[in-house]
């Protein structure tokens, strides 16, 4: 597992409004975590892109082989026990992982 691949997630059971179902997610964690550590650092995507907040980032369906036009939701960011990945999807483009990189700095700051 590697940062800014993307891996089919089984993330239920949830509480609230959590985000679940299965679901693909962009692996965050750094390298290191994700090589030798039990969880990884992850944001879901969902296909629901009707409007795109800040804290989120649009990714087109044919980037990182994508059944349908996603976005990630920074907002809903977790880390996650290895055991709920599925398979992995595909990878992110540098410059998306980098407009991801930049959603997260900006949940961050608003919720300063």
């Amino acid at each position: 597992m590697k940062r800014g691949n993307i891996y089919l997630a089984a993330l239920d059971p949830t509480i609230g409004s959590e985000i679940n179902k299965t679901r693909p997610v962009i692996i965050v964690s750094n390298n290191i975590n994700n090589e030798f550590g039990n969880t990884v650092t992850v944001i879901p995507l969902t296909s629901n892109t009707e409007k795109i907040y800040p804290f989120e980032v649009f990714i087109k369906q044919n980037i990182a082989i994508l059944p349908k036009d996603s976005k990630a939701k920074a907002d809903q960011i977790r880390t996650i026990d290895k055991a709920r990945i599925i398979k992995e999807i595909g990878m992110l483009p540098k410059e998306i992982l980098s407009e991801v990189e930049v959603a997260i700095k900006t949940l961050k700051l608003l919720s300063l």
